[in-house]
């Protein structure tokens, strides 16, 4: 019969997981900082926060690198808005950004959890399912969020789909049967060490 130590997981993938986690959670203070700006121009109406072409839009200062700085003439500040307009496009937006944001969470807890040497658990497999649906959100948001600015009379356009979300839609459904294999490694390793 196998010792424990030899069913225990790689010092690589332990290695790994700390390196991951690490990035992922440098990506994810990354992403709220950038959504935090993107979400405090519009609440605060900043000239350089609006709508373009039915979504949302930031005009960003890139003079310093010597490219175009001028405004695109559809983009509409949240300024020419109202208060309630802008406050709702401030929520829609938070909405838009909020799946990115729990699944660089929710990495960042799976690789922590590989780094201490945990593979095959019932926490790792919820971490796995919340990422899947988190993708699946990513996909189907920006259908509420554009029939919303439409329904409140901020953009001419109810439906608009972008590849990405079919992108993310596919990963998350693939994420998704990942997840139950994952269930079933559990499962195994569960019998495995009722036997040790």
């Amino acid at each position: 019969m196998p010792s424990e130590a030899q069913l225990s997981p790689s010092p690589r993938l332990i290695r790994d997981g700390k390196w991951f986690s690490w990035l992922a959670a440098l990506c994810l203070l990354a992403t709220l900082a950038v959504d935090l700006l993107e979400v405090g121009a519009l609440a605060f109406r900043s000239e350089r926060a609006g709508l373009m072409h039915g979504g949302f839009a930031f005009n960003v200062d890139l003079s310093w690198l010597h490219m175009a700085d001028t405004v695109e003439a559809a983009f509409v500040p949240i300024g020419h808005f109202t208060v309630a307009q802008s406050l709702l496009c401030t929520a829609l937006l938070a909405l838009r950004l909020l799946p990115g944001l729990v699944i660089l969470w929710n990495l960042m807890r799976l690789f922590g959890m590989y780094g201490r040497g945990e593979v095959f658990t019932a926490r790792n497999t919820h971490h796995i399912r919340i990422i899947a649906w988190a993708l699946v959100a990513y996909a189907a948001v920006p259908l509420i969020t554009h029939a919303s600015l439409f329904a409140a009379g901020l953009s001419a356009v109810a439906v608009k789909l972008e590849v990405r979300q079919l992108d993310a839609l596919v990963a998350g459904l693939i994420v998704l049967a990942l997840a139950r294999v994952v269930s079933f490694g559990c499962a195994i390793d569960e019998d495995r060490q009722g036997f040790i």
